[in-house]
């Protein structure tokens, strides 16, 4: 997570920005059928998706003198500035690498509220939300799930506009009514152990 925190410097201006990205660049690696690659927890925190790893990363790279850190908050409506002062190799693998310059491209020019605003849009953090909860776990795999249910429903639409007009069957309806009597008693044997009957 350090190195990546450290390449990721290089758009972020602020720790708050800093997070963000990294969150965003871990979802989209999900959405896009991979697993997150920042080693991060994420739960929903004081202002959206965090894990407090993140601050110990950005002082050790601060302490290893490989970002300069300028602490304004002290001024109104100041932040703590985040500066990198010398250049590393990409520390992932090149699919990796493009998800995290595909999202710095897409968002590294947003302020860290634009950032803190698109990040509560995200899937997991509109669930975590609803729960009402923070410090709850986000669940990444999520987004993912809601895309490919997003995408098996466009596909089949785009199949049932080709499928001719399907004619009822009259007798459907006697068929599904001799099948469930048929299983009636494994059903109803399989409620009971499911509900912990006797």
């Amino acid at each position: 997570m350090f190195t990546l925190c450290h390449h990721l410097f290089l758009a972020a201006t602020s720790g708050v920005q800093l997070a963000k990205l990294l969150y965003l660049a871990d979802l989209e690696a999900v959405e896009s059928g991979r697993t997150q690659f920042s080693g991060a927890t994420w739960r929903w925190d004081d202002y959206g998706p965090y894990d407090h790893a993140l601050m110990r990363a950005e002082d050790w790279v601060v302490e290893s003198e490989l970002v300069e850190r300028r602490d304004n908050r002290n001024a109104d409506y100041g932040s703590c500035v985040l500066t990198v002062t010398v250049d590393i190799e990409d520390p992932l693998d090149t699919d990796d690498m493009e998800c995290v310059r595909k999202v710095v491209r897409l968002h590294g020019g947003k302020s860290p509220t634009g950032l803190k605003d698109l990040s509560y849009e995200t899937v997991p953090m509109v669930e975590a939300r609803t729960g009402g909860e923070r410090g709850v776990l986000l669940d990444l795999n999520r987004a993912r799930r809601r895309r490919q249910v997003a995408a098996l429903r466009e596909r089949f639409r785009s199949r049932r506009e080709v499928l001719p007009p399907q004619q009822d069957d009259p007798r459907a309806g006697e068929t599904l009514r001799a099948e469930f009597l048929e299983a009636r008693d494994s059903l109803r044997r399989a409620n009971a152990k499911t509900l912990g009957d006797q």
